[in-house]
């Protein structure tokens, strides 16, 4: 956001007659003046030195009882700019009642920017409707600026985009309004993710409107290129004169074109026959259903060959015969391997599975997989970040278990975390009663309440649905429900009547099974009314196969290197050094049986 001043401060002339009479007093020289600590608070502030310039506030607070509201609200206000909340609320509270009254407009909005930095847009809100609109510039750009932000925290995007519509009319700077433009033009598109309602008043004004009706489009210019320039194309002719025209979509054409700039043809390579068909079929449809959302006239020439009839070596030597441009495939980790000698870097790869560690894999030979390994990975990232750093682990036996579980102990050993204790569990069983207790050393005598080891921050419990349900029944049928308990993604699976014992898991997962927005929606239903039988446990694999289609023109034009990233069906998609494709995933915490976005 472009830096604003959030409230005017005391006017220089008040504080210049303070200057001269003081000077005038002494021919030494004097000593620092208010007006001088509050030029020295407002450097700090306007530095980034934002602590310094709060306890700098406070102390004039201290010292000019006159204007002590006055300081204490700049003092707060800096505090939250620095992100100390609790110093914010401290200085908050010593602003005394007067100040509803004399300063009502600034209380106000130091009140609402406290509240919105705490997380409580309807705080925010209450406050603001206690004032009106101010009259000077500087606090109505700030006042409708929080009022907005507010509102899209509360889940009010109708009345956010409002907001902000509104402070326009305060922006003067060019760079300052397009700055505005982008951050709604977001904001609205994220309320589309989430699934929030965008429909505007029959009163609203059409400006406000429009950027409604842009949500959904937002999401398809990020998520579904391929039929973002029909719906583009749509919103403009009901809209041709908004200001999103010539601001935040000026570039939306030429980034659909590069986004969907396919070569003329594509191989395809999967199973699709023998044992791993199951999958290998899914991921066909999946790759299928991005390509027909495509108009017909753009779409390349696409050749699919099944690697179980033939080996995976001629299979990939006929594509490349056949006038492929761009191979996408194979999908098993042996048939990966198996293609790298003969790929040399002629013809761009996209493997469907990651190379194990130790092979090198050739110049544009990209590889992208779905593995809990890196989830787990993410969970132990989350779990630092959210501060819970020590736990227990409980995992299946076997080999996936044992992946998973090495995974993410690695990761949160990295980030300064530790497994206190690993509990290993029989899928095959229903009673994980003497693992539960053995690993959270679960304790109670006869008729008195169970206790569980205090050292627990969190428990990482992975496995199937089926597996998933009975171990967080379990954990709380063992009076340790209250231990936040986390997992990958292989433990959801959509079933509301059956869910409901997984109520308080949380989990990373892909858009397609836990995004509420009306674009993955409509890609997710279409496959599944396509293959109705199929679908049931493999939606994640139609989704892999939807972005791997996707994935195509970022690689082969190089915009997917650095830190670009594209928002996939599958997550928040960016590629590695070494020419992997990663995942950032939606959090999920399960209520009432259903997912619900964190």
């Amino acid at each position: 956001m472009v830096a604003i001043t959030r409230r005017p401060r005391l006017t220089l002339c008040m504080l210049s007659a303070l200057f001269v009479i003081t000077t005038a007093c002494s021919l030494v020289k004097p000593a620092e003046t208010p007006l001088d600590r509050q030029s020295r608070a407002k450097s700090l502030a306007d530095a980034g030195n934002h602590a310094e310039a709060a306890r700098l506030y406070g102390e004039l607070a201290a010292d000019t009882p006159a204007d002590r509201d006055n300081y204490e609200l700049l003092s707060a206000e800096q505090w939250v700019a620095a992100g100390d909340l609790a110093a914010a609320r401290q200085a908050m509270s010593a602003v005394s009642p007067d100040a509803r009254t004399n300063l009502a407009a600034s209380r106000a909005i130091v009140a609402a920017e406290i509240a919105l930095a705490n997380g409580d847009g309807a705080r925010a809100i209450h406050e603001l409707d206690s004032i009106p609109v101010p009259t000077s510039p500087d606090l109505a750009q700030n006042y409708w600026y929080l009022r907005g932000e507010s509102a899209f925290l509360a889940g009010h995007p109708q009345e956010g985009t409002r907001a902000f519509v509104e402070r326009e009319h305060t922006l003067t700077d060019p760079a300052a309004l397009r700055a505005s433009r982008a951050e709604l033009f977001n904001k609205i598109r994220a309320a589309a993710e989430r699934g929030q309602p965008l429909k505007a008043p029959a009163t609203a004004d059409p400006v406000v409107s429009g950027w409604l009706a842009l949500g959904p489009v937002a999401v398809e210019l990020q998520r579904n290129p391929m039929h973002a320039a029909a719906a583009l194309d749509a919103w403009r002719r009901s809209y041709p004169n908004h200001p999103a025209n010539e601001s935040v979509l000026a570039a939306a054409s030429s980034q659909i074109a590069v986004a969907t700039q396919f070569p003329d043809q594509i191989a395809l390579l999967l199973p699709l026959s023998g044992r791993a068909e199951a999958v290998g079929v899914a991921v066909r449809d999946g790759f299928i259903a991005a390509y027909l959302e495509q108009p017909a006239a753009v779409r390349p020439h696409l050749r699919i060959y099944d690697v179980a009839e033939e080996t995976v070596a001629g299979a990939y030597q006929r594509a490349i015969q056949d006038g492929a441009a761009f191979v996408v495939g194979p999908l098993t980790k042996e048939d990966v391997a198996a293609i790298v000698p003969l790929a040399a870097g002629r013809t761009p790869v996209l493997a469907l599975n990651f190379l194990s560690d130790g092979l090198t894999a050739p110049k544009d030979f990209f590889q992208f997989a779905l593995l809990p390994e890196d989830e787990a990975r993410i969970v132990a990232r989350r779990l630092v970040a959210d501060g819970k750093l020590d736990g227990v682990v409980i995992l299946p036996s076997g080999e996936w278990g044992s992946r998973v579980g090495a995974a993410f102990s690695d990761e949160l050993e990295q980030l300064q975390g530790k497994v206190l204790d690993t509990g290993r569990y029989d899928a095959a069983r229903s009673d994980f009663s003497d693992v539960i207790k053995q690993t959270l050393q679960i304790h109670g005598a006869k008729g008195e309440a169970a206790t569980h080891r205090g050292d627990a921050q969190f428990v990482f419990v992975a496995g199937t649905p089926s597996a998933e349900r009975l171990l967080m029944s379990q954990l709380k049928f063992h009076f340790a429900g209250d231990i936040p308990a986390y997992s990958t993604s292989d433990s959801f699976e959509p079933d509301p009547a059956a869910n409901a014992d997984l109520d308080g898991l949380t989990f990373p997962d892909m858009p397609w099974m836990v995004s509420d927005d009306s674009v993955t929606g409509r890609i997710r239903d279409t496959v599944r009314s396509a293959w109705p039988a199929r679908t049931a446990r493999r939606d994640r694999l139609y989704a892999f196969g939807f972005d791997a289609y996707r994935l195509v023109p970022a690689l082969r034009s190089k915009s997917l290197s650095g830190s670009a990233s594209i928002d996939g069906v599958t997550g928040k998609l960016r590629l590695d050094d070494h020419n992997r494709v990663r995942r950032e995933l939606d959090w999920a915490r399960m209520k009432d049986g259903v997912p619900a976005a964190l």
